[in-house]
């Protein structure tokens, strides 16, 4: 255990921050991945902080420890989310090392790497060779200098994301004990031996712990439908009226976009209007249950934040006439 202890140290208070709950979250995931080399973690890692605070050797040590299955310091995303992807194909991990902003990056396609994260399959693109669908194994960690790597939505099962502090930034003596460690001729075996028998029985890596860092990015990430669910949160709980949310709708997206948008996480309910002796259906849009903590936590961040801000009150349409509305399945008739 000395001689792998800096190491896991390095993994505390760097990757960690000191924060118990995220490190024995990181030990559970690392383990994982050694024990069930056949099987993904579905959740990735995300490293943000300056330069020269510890994150490379960090993901140094883990690739060198599954040298032939891993995929060191890879800085442009296309090659797992782009046309030729054979670098994710049996590697159990892979690290993505200098990502930009993901609002500065073009090739970033973030459904395509969602897929790469939690399927089981992927479809590999290799040049000269045809296509083919191979198992995916591969488990990623983001290392990145920058405010927002990844893009994250509010409801991300997929990212822990670690900020790291620079306490020990320019303590070069101190990140020498922990390279002469790792030099150590039994430095791998014990810290593979380590990995190979923590005991994980109890460890459900789909309960990702909240970080701050995570919260930042989720702020960033936020899509105009998004926004407009927390602005109408307390409406989409009880249900909002189709034609009301179509007409307060984001102006960035056209009817279409905002409903097909809308309908992934809210369910569409038909019923009588309140107080209303009319005989005709209308239908309603309803925040899905499973959804309703996650919005309410933004919710509550935002009001934090703005809670002496006046115009970012939310606004209670509940004695506003019916807007008329043609669109099929928002006014039905009884």
């Amino acid at each position: 255990m000395d001689a792998i202890q800096l190491y896991l140290d390095l993994i505390k208070e760097v990757i960690a921050a000191n924060d118990n709950h995220i490190y024995e979250y990181i030990l559970n995931w690392i383990s994982f991945i050694i024990q069930h080399p056949g099987i993904k973690s579905k959740v990735a890692i995300v490293i943000r902080g300056v330069q020269g605070t510890g994150k490379n050797t960090f993901t140094d040590v883990l690739c060198d420890l599954m040298a032939g299955y891993s995929a060191k310091n890879i800085t442009d995303i296309e090659e797992i989310t782009g046309n030729f992807n054979a670098v994710i194909e049996n590697k159990s991990l892979i690290v993505l090392n200098e990502l930009k902003n993901f609002t500065e990056q073009r090739a970033l396609n973030s459904n395509a790497l969602k897929s790469v994260i939690t399927d089981d399959v992927q479809r590999i693109n290799e040049k000269f060779v045809a296509r083919r669908d191979s198992q995916n194994v591969a488990n990623l960690i983001f290392i990145s200098n920058n405010y927002c790597p990844v893009k994250i939505e509010a409801t991300d099962r997929r990212y822990l994301v670690c900020q790291t502090p620079d306490a020990h930034r320019h303590n070069f003596e101190h990140f020498d004990k922990i390279h002469q460690a790792i030099k150590q001729a039994d430095f791998y075996d014990n810290l593979l031996t380590f990995f190979m028998k923590r005991d994980i029985s109890q460890a459900n890596l789909q309960v990702i712990p909240m970080t701050d860092a995570k919260k930042d990015i989720q702020k960033v990430s936020k899509s105009p439908v998004e926004n407009f669910v927390v602005k109408y949160l307390k409406q989409l709980k009880q249900g909002m009226e189709c034609n009301l949310a179509v007409e307060y709708k984001p102006k960035e997206l056209t009817e279409f976009q905002f409903k097909a948008q809308l309908k992934a996480i809210c369910d569409y309910e038909r019923k009588n209007a309140p107080n209303s002796k009319c005989t005709k259906k209308i239908g309603y849009y309803k925040l899905k249950p499973g959804l309703i903590q996650d919005y309410e936590s933004i919710k509550d961040e935002e009001n934090e934040i703005n809670d002496d801000d006046d115009d970012n009150e939310e606004e209670d349409y509940t004695n506003l006439k019916i807007i008329p509305n043609d669109q099929d399945g928002d006014v039905i008739n009884q």
